[in-house]
């Protein structure tokens, strides 16, 4: 994935996140515990998008970092 790959998981996982406070506020208002679930959950996996763009990230910048040790420890033989 590139940069802008994760970043658009991020986004699509605050999207997601909000949707599903608004389907769980919705289903609280109106008594339905279904659609309150729904929201719940829909939350749930919004922050896991989060978090799986935010490791990847992370390991992009670990495996940069990575290369760049290398070159420095090639530089320095």
């Amino acid at each position: 994935m590139t940069g802008g790959d994760e970043r658009q998981e991020g986004i699509k996982g605050a999207v997601e996140d909000m949707k599903g406070r608004v389907k769980e506020a919705a289903g609280t208002f109106l008594g339905n515990d279904e659609m309150e679930r729904e929201g719940s959950a829909q939350q749930d996996k919004a922050r896991a998008q989060q978090e799986a763009a935010e490791k990847q990230e992370q390991a992009k910048q670990a495996q940069q970092d990575a290369s760049e040790a290398e070159a420095r420890e090639r530089s320095q033989q």
